[in-house]
């Protein structure tokens, strides 16, 4: 039987037990590069030339055994990535394993790859949702970022053959130069097809700090406009700030890193690295040399260990909650985690105005009608 439990259905309780893993820290919520390989060769991907390495990855009774341990150690919460997932050989076998070991699993892929069987395993056993990224609505759009003639068609066959077989989809976009313009048609392809849609703008150097995917970057006011656009989340912003407002309260001895990261979050990259979250790199653990949990309560928590120096321009910042705050993001386009991306200061700022203007314009207009 599968799970179709979700955050929805009670979270105040969710809410309660994420605290409490938190706490005791426990690895609740994990991230597994299946591979670094992909089919396509999209311009803004952060994986740059390891999307062709010939590392040797992590095999596929390796990650059988490594989803038993998470799963020993408390992980309910499975996400299996990449590069593209569906390009493992053997992943039927480790999705089919992860389902049966009761996680709850998400998959993203690109779409591509997906035919009867694929359909098939996810008939049988239900993924909690497959995410596709829908990069263009149409195929010139589309296939200028993917690099690869044809990737359009076999993307939107893809997300058909989910839909037509009630699989959950949802769809999301990266927002860049090369599709702004057609944003409103790609979340009027999503609303056809009756899927949730989100939208990124958030475009980083390259793990090996290659920064040419910068150059593909909105205006940061373009981005907020686009985002806030749909009234939905604009609603959804507007709730987020007034549940979490209160936690932009900072002390010395905060640890720089403010998320779930090596708290109740990890990562798996394809070579079996065990790191705090995708993009730290420097705290890791050889997962073919020790077990999960022994890399999970011995290397893992040093990420809490890191401070910020006095000074730091983040702490106690009112438009911290707008930004997508993340100093291994920082680290990647600065050099440095403590030094923050103007970019993301720009687009938080716009975010700001946005939200907060929103709910003051709501309280002046009760106010004059009461």
């Amino acid at each position: 039987m599968s799970c179709t439990y979700t955050e929805k259905d009670n979270p105040a309780y969710l809410e309660r037990f994420q605290k409490k893993a938190a706490e005791q820290r426990i690895p609740l919520s994990g991230s597994l590069d299946l591979t670094s390989r992909c089919n396509l060769d999209c311009i803004h991907c952060f994986l740059g030339e390891d999307r062709t390495a010939s590392k040797k990855e992590f095999s596929v009774n390796q990650w059988l055994g490594i989803i038993d341990e998470l799963t020993e150690a408390g992980c309910l919460y499975l996400l299996m990535t990449g590069g593209e997932p569906l390009l493992k050989r053997g992943f039927a076998e480790i999705y089919t394993h992860a389902k049966k070991n009761g996680l709850i699993v998400n998959i993203f892929t690109n779409g591509t790859l997906v035919d009867a069987d694929t359909v098939t395993l996810f008939k049988d056993l239900p993924p909690q949702a497959v995410e596709i990224s829908l990069y263009g609505a149409s195929r010139d759009a589309f296939e200028s970022i993917t690099g690869k003639t044809g990737s359009y068609e076999r993307c939107l066959s893809g997300i058909r053959m989910l839909v037509d077989n009630d699989i959950r989809v949802k769809l999301k976009t990266v927002l860049m130069s090369g599709n702004i313009d057609e944003f409103h048609d790609i979340e009027t392809i999503a609303a056809e097809l009756n899927v949730p849609f989100r939208l990124d703008a958030a475009i980083f150097p390259r793990l090996d700090h290659d920064k040419a995917p910068l150059d593909l970057r909105v205006a940061p006011e373009d981005a907020v406009k686009k985002e806030i656009s749909d009234p939905v989340r604009l609603s959804q912003w507007r709730e987020y700030y007034e549940k979490r407002k209160a936690d932009i309260m900072w002390t010395a001895n905060d640890p720089i890193y403010r998320c779930m990261a090596g708290v109740t979050n990890f990562h798996i990259d394809a070579y079996g690295r065990l790191k705090p979250c995708l993009m730290v790199d420097r705290i890791n653990v050889d997962l073919s040399e020790t077990s999960f949990l022994k890399g999970w309560t011995e290397v893992i928590p040093q990420i809490r260990d890191r401070k910020a120096e006095s000074g730091f321009q983040c702490a106690g910042c009112e438009k911290i909650l707008f930004c997508g705050y993340c100093p291994a993001f920082f680290e990647l386009e600065t050099g440095r985690e403590d030094v923050p991306s103007d970019y993301l200061c720009k687009t938080a700022e716009y975010r700001y105005k946005a939200v907060v203007g929103s709910i003051n314009a709501g309280a002046s207009a009760f106010l004059l009608s009461a």
